[in-house]
């Protein structure tokens, strides 16, 4: 038995490469196609919309947030470990995820109106049940989802995801051009959840049975139970700083939150969230060789390090005179939100991996522990925030999270599996020095005064000379990952070129 698992691993070892350069090649793509729609429509919804708009959304989403972690139960994930075999779990997954995707939505209708009173804010009612409806919905896909997933079908995820995005923007648009609001955000999300449900079982249309076998329930709910505590765990924290916004501070203040959020994240979930969902499946084939499992995970967190840090790095520096370029003074309580979240949330993203990597290695309750610990780590600095600087302590609190937190339970993870700590420290301290001193380049030219009131111009130096400038320093200070980032760009084009050719 020993000896047909290491020569499974081996196998998978050596598909690893080309199906995780093949997934991230597709996601990348659709990646930056979401970018490119996520950034038209926040502007064009930036003008439509109210900052209490974006508000009264930001507090419905702490309901349906945290609800939704109901939808899936982690369901997913412990389907993900047993690839081989996901026929037989595909009827007990299906009823399960569907019961508690209905129980979901039944939790969060019935919260709605409490919601109201504690935020006193009346609208969530409605907002609430709007997008509660789409939860039931979305369950329809889970299984479905999985088997493409195991599949490694990252073609197909890539081209839902992109019109998925992009339908979801174009409502938003039409309805608050419609005069709709804060539900303009709200209603697409049954529409789409019915689409997104025909779409994947046209796709991958499991085998369903009316009964399931309760033996089979019983192993979904306490292999599962652990998966959804955490995520629930992990879900409160998401949407902890906007509960305690909600009650210290009004809807445009939170609006203006919501929306530098909203900002901000983008950069993260496209190189992240592209890198986590190639990985976890991939990772999960690799289960019975750990050394093969660790070696794939440190490269991705090098990686996504290197990639991840200008971006957002960039990003804050351009805040101030981009949102005052787009939208003059209307915007501009949000720009230090904007800068105080981009330079956080990068210290986050590696996490994402390191999650990804105890995942599949089945070591759920480890996770649990460390979603157990976050929860008190975070409130307790948010209400801290909150007591000592209102709207703005929260916005710093929540940076000092990202800042020190999943940092440090990637050090736990990876220090435990073998990796010194001298590699893990050098994930986050190498290429944030080299994007702050590239991104210090761009400001310092900025502030000549000759660009002095002219927000395009400075865009363009800060954006000229950090693109110039962080690339130069990795080639000076590390050459090794310029050269791998380099290679795998060339791999990926090349790649992305045969693909475009051949579709």
């Amino acid at each position: 038995m020993t000896a047909v698992r290491a020569r499974d691993a081996g196998e998978a070892g050596k598909d690893l490469s080309r199906a995780a350069t093949s997934g991230f090649v597709w996601l990348l793509v659709q990646s930056f196609a979401a970018r490119g729609i996520g950034f038209f429509s926040q502007l064009i919804l930036a003008r439509l919309l109210l900052p209490a708009d974006f508000g009264a959304i930001g507090l419905a989403y702490t309901v349906t947030g945290v609800a939704n972690s109901l939808v899936s139960f982690g369901v997913d994930d412990v389907l993900l470990q047993r690839q081989k075999s996901i026929r037989w779990w595909s009827t007990p997954a299906f009823w399960l995820c569907l019961g508690l995707g209905t129980l979901g939505m039944v939790v969060m209708i019935a919260a709605a109106p409490f919601a109201a009173r504690w935020y006193h804010a009346p609208e969530l009612v409605g907002l609430i049940a709007a997008i509660a409806v789409a939860t039931p919905l979305r369950t329809l896909a889970t299984v479905p989802a999985v088997r493409i997933r195991a599949e490694m079908d990252f073609r197909f995820l890539a081209t839902f995801n992109t019109f998925d995005i992009f339908a979801l923007q174009v409502l938003t648009i039409v309805f608050a051009a419609c005069g709709l609001g804060a539900y303009s955000f709200a209603i697409p999300f049954p529409i789409l959840a019915a689409v997104r449900a025909v779409w994947f079982w046209r796709r991958s249309p499991p085998e369903i049975r009316n009964r399931a076998r309760v033996v089979q329930l019983r192993y979904l709910m306490s292999n599962s139970s652990v998966v959804f505590l955490t995520k629930t765990l992990i879900e409160i924290v998401n949407q902890g700083d906007y509960i305690v916004l909600g009650l210290i501070a009004s809807q445009s203040i939170v609006g203006f939150y919501f929306f530098a959020f909203r900002f901000s994240v983008q950069p993260v979930r496209m190189l992240a969230g592209n890198f986590t969902n190639v990985l976890f499946p991939a990772l999960a084939q690799l289960r019975y060789d750990p050394a093969r499992q660790t070696q794939a995970a440190v490269k991705a967190c090098r990686l996504l390090a290197f990639l991840v840090m200008p971006f957002c790095f960039l990003q804050a520096a351009l805040a101030r005179p981009g949102l005052h370029l787009l939208f003059g003074e209307r915007w501009m309580d949000a720009v230090p939100y904007v800068q105080i979240l981009s330079i956080g949330l990068p210290f986050d993203a590696i996490s994402w991996i390191t999650g990804a990597l105890l995942s599949a290695r089945r070591e759920f309750r480890r996770a649990f522990v460390y979603a157990l610990v976050s929860t008190p780590a975070f409130f307790g600095l948010v209400l801290l925030g909150a007591w000592l600087g209102q709207a703005m302590g929260v916005a710093i609190a929540v940076g000092v999270y990202y800042f020190v937190y999943p940092p440090a339970t990637s050090f736990l993870v990876l220090c435990k599996s073998g990796v010194p700590w001298k590699v893990v420290v050098d994930f986050y301290l190498s290429p944030s020095a080299l994007a702050a001193v590239a991104v210090g380049v761009g400001q310092v030219g900025a502030a000549s005064p000759a660009f002095a009131g002219h927000d395009f111009a400075q865009c363009m130096v800060i954006g000229v000379a950090c693109c110039a400038a962080y690339p130069a320093l990795v080639f000076v200070f590390k050459r090794d990952m310029f050269e791998q980032i380099a290679q795998r760009f060339r791999n990926m084009g090349g790649k992305l070129g045969k693909k475009l050719s051949a579709a």
